[in-house]
């Protein structure tokens, strides 16, 4: 049964010409004879491997709707999923950094349809906090013990990621530390700067102890970070989408 809300969703997008972000399932038809097979190659990623796959077909096909359909049904399954516009200008793939900017601007999980990142970072360090409790020997109310601890234990989970992209636990660290003093703000830096936004304030980067902007050869090991980071929150994986529209050149370069 669908809600109202999502049924008017539906109806607003289709009248755009666009595919809506959602609620596919109600509508999609021909797809059956797929479902089958990449529910396993899901339950290949829940269970520590992954997959690639690659979709072509002529303008109009279906190609978005099927991509779309397919991550929806990968949060059904636990999974966080995001989809990025590969654009010769915007988002090159020589570039990594921006495909890293794009990929956590539309990260979605089951219950945040975009932007999920920062639900994901808190769900992280919630989780690390039982885990800390569920050990024995550190009170709830003991703030400081409690905090050390965790940041024990986010270094000993990240521990492959540190050696790659000591940054990136940097980051965390200094954003946990921002958050159990009260402070709004630099979190809030912090969290842009490592979702690979430009322009951070130098203050909230002075606070976590890093420097500069997240380049090409750093987005993979920030991309290995937040893998880490959603595993142990409990998701199932990620689901990437990479967007790409051949140009007129691009076609001729491929059949040259």
């Amino acid at each position: 049964m669908i809600s109202p809300q999502k049924r008017q969703e539906i109806i607003d997008a289709l009248r755009h010409g666009t595919v809506p972000g959602s609620s596919l399932d109600a509508f999609a038809v021909g797809l059956e004879g797929f479902a089958a097979t990449l529910d396993e190659e899901l339950y290949k990623v829940r269970t520590g491997g992954s997959v690639f796959k690659a979709v072509r077909g002529e303008y109009g096909c279906g190609k978005t709707f099927f991509a779309r359909w397919l991550a929806d049904q990968a949060r059904k399954m636990g999974f966080a999923t995001s989809e990025v516009q590969i654009a010769e200008t915007e988002t090159p793939l020589h570039r990594l950094e921006t495909v890293y900017r794009r990929l956590t601007e539309r990260l979605a999980t089951a219950d945040t349809p975009q932007g999920a990142l920062r639900n994901i970072v808190d769900g992280w360090f919630f989780t690390l906090e039982e885990d800390v409790l569920a050990e024995g020997g550190i009170a709830a109310h003991a703030v400081q013990g409690l905090l050390q601890r965790t940041n024990d234990l986010l270094e000993q989970r990240l521990a492959r990621v540190t050696s790659l992209a000591p940054r990136f636990s940097a980051a965390l660290r200094g954003y946990r530390r921002a958050q159990a003093e009260g402070d709004v703000a630099t979190p809030e830096g912090i969290m842009a700067w490592l979702a690979g936004q430009p322009n951070v304030a130098a203050h909230a980067k002075r606070y976590a102890g890093v420097k500069g902007d997240l380049d090409h050869f750093g987005a993979l090991n920030f991309l290995q970070g937040i893998l880490a980071v959603l595993r142990d929150a409990g998701q199932a994986g990620l689901l990437l989408i990479l967007l790409m529209k051949l140009t007129q050149a691009d076609a001729r370069d491929c059949t040259s």
